[in-house]
């Protein structure tokens, strides 16, 4: 199945003590919306997100297919062939890094250049989601996943590219449908009109978002960052680690998205083919479909 995730389900399964039976048991009774294609492996990171809590991952479940659904400018034609997104991929950088010693995963984005009329606000989005898609498929389920953002090429008119019902939906995302413990976003660089970017988002952000949003100047002292995130030995060299440079890093990634493609164009089939409920069984077979709502 060209939609599965492509890491190591019992190797992910013991890394964090999930149960095969829990996996089971989101399948009954069948979830509105949620493909009945649906795979251990991809149900394996909303049970690992939710910490194991079935009736709560059920309604992630439900909630990360409506999102999808309901936002096609994010979440549909995502051939990393198209135009759209090859503009993207050439005017910012997108790439997950290392698993931290704490085994988080971290995925890093950030403008390769100042030029706002190079900065298509929901093609980026939808790249971005990408990338973390691209994260789950080769990582898996972790104990959370870490958000980098480096503002250094991001200037005033960047906001005026802002479409606010992107980042309501964004937010929403992040925050209600993610299928992975969201532990930290730290921002790089961080711009002296951060304020303006904060007033903007702040309307869409839960409490305990805003509670592990860490900004860090371009003169900040990263010792501590170092130490309780990410060390140096899983950062770019641009951020003062060990690894290759942002760019070097962003163009590797290039080469995993190509690799990726038939699974991006499978996962949007899975999607917006026949879903509806789960039915009883063994999780790896190959379930009838039923028609959306």
């Amino acid at each position: 199945m060209e939609h599965d995730l492509g890491f190591d389900l019992a190797a992910a399964l013991e890394r964090e003590d999930l149960s095969r039976e829990d996996l089971k048991a989101l399948r009954h009774p069948p979830i509105e919306g949620v493909p009945a294609t649906i795979t251990d492996k991809q149900l394996s990171c909303f049970l690992d997100a939710c910490d194991k809590n079935i009736d709560e991952t059920r309604k992630v479940l439900k909630i990360y297919y409506e999102v999808r659904k309901n936002g096609p400018e994010l979440f549909s034609n995502r051939d990393p062939h198209s135009a759209a997104i090859q503009q993207c991929l050439q005017n910012q950088d997108y790439f997950p890094l290392p698993p931290t010693p704490s085994g988080y995963s971290v995925v890093f984005h950030r403008l390769k250049n100042s030029r706002s009329s190079n900065y298509h606000f929901d093609e980026a989005i939808k790249t971005y989601f990408m990338t973390i898609d691209s994260c789950l498929y080769t990582q898996g389920p972790r104990p959370g996943i870490i958000f980098l953002f480096d503002m250094k090429n991001v200037g005033l008119m960047h906001l005026t590219r802002i479409n606010m019902s992107s980042v309501r939906k964004f937010f929403q995302y992040l925050q209600d449908g993610l299928p992975a413990k969201l532990k930290a976003i730290h921002v790089m660089n961080v711009v002296s009109f951060f304020d303006k970017i904060l007033y903007i988002i702040k309307p869409f952000i839960h409490a305990e978002i805003l509670n592990v949003l860490y900004l860090h100047t371009s003169n900040a002292n990263l010792d501590s960052f170092y130490d309780e995130w990410i060390p140096r030995s899983g950062l770019p060299s641009d951020l003062g680690g060990d690894l290759k440079s942002i760019d070097e890093l962003h163009q590797d990634h290039l080469k995993e998205f190509e690799r990726l493609r038939p699974y991006f164009l499978a996962e949007e089939r899975q999607r917006n083919g026949d879903a509806g409920s789960l039915i009883d069984g063994s999780t790896d077979h190959m379930l009838k479909s039923l028609s959306i709502d």
